[in-house]
């Protein structure tokens, strides 16, 4: 999350995703913790797999969603008169 607030650009949405939830004993994180640290950020949370594509089309259609959101709320950009 540091890397993303000092790299991107403000009011980027953001995500977090838990890979290889099809693999239990794999797991490198408890899906408690993911969904704690995404509380905490006020970010949306999905546990994903990549073999099976559970819930992969699920969290980008859901972040475009709330991205289209996002610009649908801005004022639309100011029009220049043109000129010759």
């Amino acid at each position: 999350m540091k890397s993303i607030k000092e790299n991107a650009a403000a009011g980027v949405e953001r995500m977090l995703l838990g890979n290889k939830c099809d693999m239990e004993n794999k797991r490198k994180v408890p899906k408690e913790r993911g969904e704690k640290l995404a509380k905490e950020h006020g970010i949306r949370f999905f546990e994903t797999s990549a073999k099976s594509s559970q819930n992969v089309d699920e969290a980008f259609n859901t972040l475009a969603r709330d991205i289209l959101m996002k610009i649908s709320k801005r004022s639309p950009p100011e029009l220049k008169t043109p000129w010759i």
